[in-house]
């Protein structure tokens, strides 16, 4: 994989954070710096005392405010980053209103300083009850309470159990359109509104109807070409790679597993990754545990290129590094964070780091 910016270093200053990590309660109490020694050895220290299970980070307003997701609190918060030593300090902390928060994604408009407070907001799905709730960030960068909710629209047409409970677990801005997608996995649909400036909400269209327990989870766009999307199925261990158009409709293409062949066991896929240049997908497979490589051809079409072991149990998530040249995977079940080193044609490869993470679930880079 060519490294997306090579001049960035990957060894930190030592003592100071480099990075953030979350996890599960009642391991994780709160969230983690990681700091690099003398010796050069990695350790996670407690930085934030903040009980829920702090499953998801994001990093904004220039790597100075830190969104926190609490998936078992049903909260949000917003931790204000030191620039100068990574110190993190508690600025808002508020209920959701939904069940399950584990999914964050910044309106893509967000990111401009200049825009009104009105235009910048954080949109959130909801796995227990499968709402998208919007959350505006005030004058300090901080998340406010959720001020808009989109129930799941049923569309009884197209679902084969339209009784079936909703289960919203990512949502994303397109990068260029005005259009936002999320994944349903417990209705098997993959959900898209058209964000309409004269509209008070986002309007639902048809979104694109999977095979029953497909299970859709995590999903990301080509960096080329954003007409492209990819999708990981947690039930069906499957990738799709997807179709969209500037109206919002979806088309499906291919279907492949995400599974060696002649795998037979249970296995529940969980977080894709497509490199900055294009060129593959990296999928992470629980209870296999083991991380999938995709290869991406000139035209997008993704095919199988083999798997690694991905050192431990339950691989939840996965990040690059900022020098693209490392793949830093949180191991839940086995409460650490493993790195892999990235090569353009081999597979990831162990480098030997282990970092003791307690419910290990997400790591962001400042």
């Amino acid at each position: 994989m060519t490294p997306s910016n090579p001049a960035i270093s990957s060894t930190p200053p030592e003592g100071l954070p480099f990075a953030y990590a979350g996890g599960y309660a009642p391991q994780c109490e709160g969230v983690h710096a990681l700091v690099r020694d003398a010796d050069g050895r990695v350790h996670a220290r407690l930085a934030a005392a903040l009980p829920g299970s702090p499953t998801w980070l994001h990093l904004a307003e220039g790597g100075t405010r830190l969104h926190v997701l609490l998936e078992d609190g049903h909260e949000l918060a917003t931790l204000a980053v030191d620039t100068a030593d990574g110190a993190l300090t508690l600025l808002s902390r508020h209920a959701t209103g939904g069940k399950l928060p584990v999914h964050l994604a910044l309106d893509a408009r967000a990111s401009d300083a200049t825009s009104s407070e009105a235009e910048r907001h954080a949109w959130i799905a909801h796995y227990g009850d499968g709402t998208l709730r919007r959350a505006v960030i005030g004058r300090e960068g901080a998340l406010q309470s959720p001020d808009r909710v989109i129930a799941p629209r049923i569309h009884a047409e197209a679902v084969a159990d339209p009784a079936a409970p909703a289960h919203a677990h990512m949502v994303r801005r397109h990068p260029r359109w005005p259009l936002m997608l999320a994944s349903d996995l417990g209705r098997d649909l993959m959900r898209v509104w058209r964000l309409d400036a004269s509209a008070a909400d986002p309007v639902e269209l048809d979104g694109l109807t999977l095979p029953t327990g497909s299970g859709p989870r995590h999903f990301v766009f080509h960096p080329r070409d954003d007409g492209q999307v990819y999708l990981l199925n947690e039930q069906a261990n499957a990738l799709d790679w997807l179709g969209l158009d500037e109206a919002g409709r979806l088309t499906h293409r291919l279907r492949l597993s995400s599974l060696p062949p002649g795998f037979e066991g249970l296995s529940y896929a969980s977080d894709l990754l497509i490199a900055p240049d294009g060129r593959r997908l990296f999928a992470l497979n629980r209870l296999h545990d083991a991380i999938a490589v995709f290869d991406l051809d000139g035209q997008g079409r993704p095919s199988w290129r083999g798997e690694t072991w991905a050192q431990g149990s339950y691989p939840r998530s996965a990040t690059f590094s900022p020098d693209g040249r490392e793949l830093w995977v949180s191991l839940q079940r086995s409460h650490q964070i493993c790195v892999f080193r990235l090569d353009v044609e081999a597979l990831p490869r162990f480098d030997g780091t282990f970092i003791a993470m307690p419910g290990a679930a997400c790591v962001v880079f400042r």
